[in-house]
């Protein structure tokens, strides 16, 4: 609210008339009250060519003024300057400001996009006249993204809620919501509060009228239907150029310079000895902590040190084979090179994929069958756990099913294993699937995923019904998994080759390290524990620790 003096003569006595004006959040207008209706035109164009006519601002928002007291009369030019001067020299309500900034993709990872919105802001608080009490920073983060949280913008609501801040100042309207159902939890938090919203780029943000509210609305909706129409020309061109091979851009991918094509030769080099190490039979967390000890970081905005989530996301990447993919389809050979090996990176695919191999526990590369024998009761699989006496035992993870000793259980598993390796038809398994037998397989898969593409042309032209589409889409997907099987086979048998190879393969397994003895036995078998009789076997002498063999069975894995 300002306020300035004038002088309206009544006869030939002067009275102090008090000029008031208030600027309101609503759409630009102004209001003049007080004075007859005739003079009411003419004094809104004196005062807006007054104001023009010797360069003095007026705000672009409703300006009330009000002559007090109503009872005097009042006419003629007399208050013009007093309202000029109000509309000109009054300064805000004293309101305390939040800055919102925010940007979706920050590449260069500076937060420069995020700052220079700031200072824009600020620039507009202070010819507002408004005290800037806090700025919100959400950098990198989308405003359409629903996944992501944006603490920023919810820290700000909070504050609005707990009355800490009572404007709010962003660049524009989009950097504070694209979503239209975002848009309505904000107009309840700020409406009923009587908070101020301006942006720099689009004006007032009108949410106490409902005249405003509906223009706000019809702006979401706007900026939404932008959004999901940018969204689908991305997908479309993100298609088109998975067909033709080429790489569709994004954040760098690891092992790969910002180009996408170019490999990057120390993180190619440690992707390569990190799919090494895995198939060897190191655990997936170990092979992270080494690359981590090793200062091998992400390739995201945020680098970190290497972690398990991140490595396994990483090796499952068709890219590192040099294939390209599309929504989660392989479409065909990218443009740039392969990291891997095609038959190791099916080798790594598979065992990440493979439900018998993987395990959250922390001690799968001191114990041979934790988090790979499994309990014939539930199906998942067991862990090594500390007993009584300083024994450790194979539990299930439900700690009721099953409990067996690991000293016992292992050296049965060990004995078993060791006799497979002395049979001819074993050792064939790893020397039949040849490198050579990659190329073959890459096409017939090929061949299947075409196929299946073609389904739906037959089924717009008519050719097939909806059910027959969906039993042949089922049948081919079937083949296609088949052979990406048998893939991952070629890579495993190269990874063993050296054990097939070897004079006698019985015994380099049992003197090998824990992580590989591990890795054989999940490539040849499947060991199950089951509960135990009851009462004792035949044979079992008093004073041993019980162990029932028949509870452990070993079976050789097909195909």
């Amino acid at each position: 609210m300002g306020r300035a003096l004038a002088v309206a003569l009544v006869g030939l006595n002067g009275h102090v008339i008090e000029v008031e004006a208030d600027i309101g959040q609503t759409l630009p207008s102004f209001v003049l009250l007080g004075l007859p209706d005739a003079a009411l035109s003419e004094a809104r164009e004196r005062i807006r060519s007054a104001a023009q006519n010797s360069g003095i601002p007026l705000s672009r928002r409703k300006i009330t003024v009000n002559l007090v007291p109503a009872s005097l009369p009042k006419k003629g030019s007399g208050f013009d300057l007093s309202k000029v001067y109000d509309r000109h020299t009054m300064k805000s309500n004293g309101r305390a400001a939040g800055i919102y900034v925010r940007i979706s993709h920050d590449h260069e990872g500076a937060g420069l996009g995020v700052a220079r919105q700031e200072e824009d802001c600020r620039t507009l608080a202070a010819r507002l006249g408004w005290t800037v009490a806090a700025v919100y920073v959400d950098n990198d983060i989308s405003a359409y993204q629903r996944r992501r949280v944006r603490k920023g913008y919810k820290a700000l609501l909070a504050d609005v809620e707990a009355g800490t801040i009572d404007a709010i100042l962003a660049w524009h309207t989009d950097r504070l919501h694209r979503r239209t159902a975002e848009l309505e939890g904000f107009i309840d938090v700020i409406e009923p509060r009587g908070v101020e919203v301006q942006t720099v780029q689009g004006g007032p943000l009108d949410l106490a009228t409902s005249q405003g509210r509906m223009v706000a609305r019809m702006g979401g909706v706007l900026a939404q239907h932008e959004i999901e129409h940018m969204r689908e020309r991305m997908i479309r061109a993100k298609a088109q150029a998975a067909d033709m091979g080429k790489w569709r851009g994004g954040p760098r991918p690891f092992g790969y310079e910002p180009d996408g094509v170019t490999p990057r030769a120390a993180e190619a080099a440690a992707l390569v000895r990190a799919a090494d190490k895995f198939i060897a039979g190191q655990s997936l967390r170990s092979v992270a902590r080494d690359m981590a000890a090793d200062g091998i970081t992400t390739s995201s905005a945020g680098a970190h040190p290497m972690d398990e989530i991140a490595l396994r996301r990483i090796l499952l990447r068709p890219r590192n084979a040099g294939w390209m993919e599309n929504r989660g389809e392989i479409t065909g050979p990218a443009n740039w090179p392969g990291i891997l090996p095609e038959e190791t990176w099916r080798a790594v695919t598979a065992k990440l994929k493979d439900p018998a191999r993987t395990t959250t526990t922390g001690n799968t590369g001191r114990w041979l069958g934790s988090g790979l024998y499994l309990c014939a009761v539930c199906g998942g699989t067991v862990r090594a756990a500390a007993a009584t006496g300083g024994r450790r035992v194979y539990r299930c993870k439900s700690g009721a099913h099953v409990t067996r000793d690991q000293a016992q259980t292992d050296k049965l598993v060990r004995g078993v294993i060791a006799g497979l390796l002395r049979r001819p038809e074993t050792l064939a398994r790893f020397t039949t699937a040849r490198p050579d037998t990659v190329a073959p397989l890459r096409a017939e898969a090929a061949a299947l995923r075409t196929r299946r593409d073609l389904l739906a042309v037959d089924y717009a032209n008519g050719d097939l019904t909806g059910a027959q589409v969906r039993i042949a889409t089922a049948n081919l997907d079937g083949k296609i998994r088949d052979v990406e099987a048998r893939l991952g086979a070629v890579g495993m048998a190269a990874s063993m080759a050296g054990l097939a190879s070897a004079p006698d393969p019985a015994q380099v397994f049992l003197d090998a390290a824990v992580g590989r003895q591990r890795a054989v036995l999940a490539a040849l078998a499947v060991v199950t524990i089951h509960p135990q009789a009851k009462g004792r076997t035949k044979g079992w002498r008093g004073g041993e620790p019980y162990f029932d063999t028949e509870s452990v069975t070993v079976e050789l894995r097909e195909g």
